[in-house]
C-alpha cells in the first residue's frame, strides 16, 4: 500500500523492468533455437548480436528494477516525499531512451563496423 504520493514514480520503472525482462527471455529463446537449429533467424540476428542484446538487457532491467525499488522505498524509510518526482520521471525517460537506442544500435548497425 502506497503511503506517499511520490512513491507512484516507481511504477513506470517496474513496468519497464518487466518489459525488458520479457525481451531478455525472448532473446534467450532465440539463442536457444539458434543453438539447436543453426540457421534460425541467422541473417537477421546473428548469435553474437543476440548474446550481446541478451546480456545487456539483463543489466538494464535489473537497473530499472533497483531504481524503481529505491524510489518506492526511500519515501517510506525517510518518512517524507521525494524531493523532485518530476526529475525522477525525466531520468526514467532519458534512461529508457538511451537503453532502447543502445539495443537498436546492436540490432541495426553491422557488428563488423563497430569492431
Amino acid at each position: 500500500m502506497m503511503k506517499y504520493t511520490s512513491q507512484a514514480v516507481a511504477k513506470p520503472y517496474f513496468i519497464a523492468a518487466i518489459g525488458l525482462f520479457i525481451a531478455q527471455v525472448v532473446f534467450g529463446l532465440i539463442m536457444g533455437l539458434q543453438y539447436v537449429m543453426g540457421d534460425f533467424l541467422f541473417p537477421e540476428i546473428p548469435f553474437n548480436v543476440a548474446r550481446m542484446v541478451h546480456t545487456n538487457l539483463l543489466i538494464i532491467w535489473l537497473l530499472f528494477g533497483f531504481m524503481g525499488a529505491s524510489y518506492f522505498m526511500v519515501p517510506e524509510e525517510s518518512e517524507r516525499e521525494l524531493w523532485s518526482p518530476k526529475l525522477a520521471i525525466v531520468l526514467f525517460w532519458i534512461f529508457l531512451a538511451a537503453s532502447v537506442l543502445t539495443i537498436l544500435g546492436y540490432l541495426l548497425v553491422p557488428y563488423a563496423s563497430l569492431a
